[in-house]
Protein backbone atom coordinates (compact mmCIF):
# COMPACT_ATOMS: atom_id res chain seq x y z
CA UNK A 1 0.00 0.00 0.00
CA UNK A 2 1.23 3.21 -0.95
CA UNK A 3 1.54 6.15 1.99
CA UNK A 4 0.39 9.14 0.09
CA UNK A 5 -3.27 9.93 -0.01
CA UNK A 6 -4.51 10.97 -3.62
CA UNK A 7 -6.85 14.12 -3.56
CA UNK A 8 -8.45 15.76 -6.88
CA UNK A 9 -8.28 19.41 -5.96
CA UNK A 10 -10.06 22.29 -8.06
CA UNK A 11 -7.99 25.07 -8.62
CA UNK A 12 -9.31 28.20 -11.43
CA UNK A 13 -11.66 25.49 -12.27
CA UNK A 14 -9.30 22.83 -13.62
CA UNK A 15 -9.13 19.05 -11.15
CA UNK A 16 -5.80 18.53 -10.57
CA UNK A 17 -4.70 15.10 -9.13
CA UNK A 18 -2.68 15.61 -6.06
CA UNK A 19 -0.78 13.64 -3.87
CA UNK A 20 -0.36 14.81 0.02
CA UNK A 21 1.94 12.86 2.49
CA UNK A 22 3.19 13.88 5.80
CA UNK A 23 6.53 14.51 6.72
CA UNK A 24 8.26 14.63 10.33
CA UNK A 25 10.85 17.69 10.05
CA UNK A 26 12.55 16.65 13.05
CA UNK A 27 13.60 13.22 11.01
CA UNK A 28 17.24 14.40 8.87
CA UNK A 29 16.40 11.14 6.73
CA UNK A 30 12.79 12.45 5.55
CA UNK A 31 14.46 16.20 5.11
CA UNK A 32 17.16 14.84 2.57
CA UNK A 33 14.97 12.41 0.25
CA UNK A 34 12.23 15.95 0.84
CA UNK A 35 14.97 17.69 -0.63
CA UNK A 36 15.61 15.29 -3.57
CA UNK A 37 12.42 15.56 -4.40
CA UNK A 38 12.37 19.72 -4.45
CA UNK A 39 15.38 19.50 -6.89
CA UNK A 40 13.70 17.46 -8.68
CA UNK A 41 10.70 19.28 -9.26
CA UNK A 42 12.98 22.63 -9.87
CA UNK A 43 12.51 23.64 -13.67
CA UNK A 44 9.12 21.41 -14.18
CA UNK A 45 5.74 22.53 -13.67
CA UNK A 46 5.25 20.30 -10.81
CA UNK A 47 3.94 22.19 -7.61
CA UNK A 48 4.93 21.82 -4.16
CA UNK A 49 3.19 22.80 -0.83
CA UNK A 50 3.95 22.55 2.43
CA UNK A 51 1.37 23.00 5.01
CA UNK A 52 2.55 23.11 8.72
CA UNK A 53 0.77 20.56 11.33
CA UNK A 54 2.48 21.39 14.23
CA UNK A 55 6.19 21.99 15.24
CA UNK A 56 7.55 18.62 13.91
CA UNK A 57 4.91 17.31 11.44
CA UNK A 58 3.40 18.80 7.84
CA UNK A 59 1.48 17.68 5.28
CA UNK A 60 3.34 17.73 1.68
CA UNK A 61 1.66 18.54 -1.16
CA UNK A 62 2.62 17.24 -5.11
CA UNK A 63 0.56 18.51 -7.76
CA UNK A 64 1.58 18.67 -12.12
CA UNK A 65 0.07 21.36 -14.10
CA UNK A 66 -1.13 18.46 -16.26
CA UNK A 67 -0.72 15.14 -15.15
CA UNK A 68 2.32 12.79 -13.50
CA UNK A 69 4.58 11.22 -16.10
CA UNK A 70 5.26 7.47 -15.30
CA UNK A 71 9.21 8.57 -14.13
CA UNK A 72 7.83 10.93 -12.13
CA UNK A 73 5.24 8.77 -10.27
CA UNK A 74 7.81 5.40 -9.82
CA UNK A 75 10.25 8.72 -8.44
CA UNK A 76 7.83 9.98 -6.15
CA UNK A 77 6.33 6.89 -4.85
CA UNK A 78 9.99 5.39 -3.87
CA UNK A 79 10.92 8.78 -2.07
CA UNK A 80 7.09 9.06 -0.13
CA UNK A 81 7.31 5.17 1.04
CA UNK A 82 10.54 6.17 2.19
CA UNK A 83 9.73 9.84 3.91
CA UNK A 84 6.40 8.29 5.43
CA UNK A 85 8.25 4.73 6.81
Amino acid sequence: MEKYELEVLEIKGEKIETWKFKINTDNKTSIKLLKEIVDYINGTNIKLVIDPIDKVFANIYLYPQDIFTPPDRDFFIERINKIVE
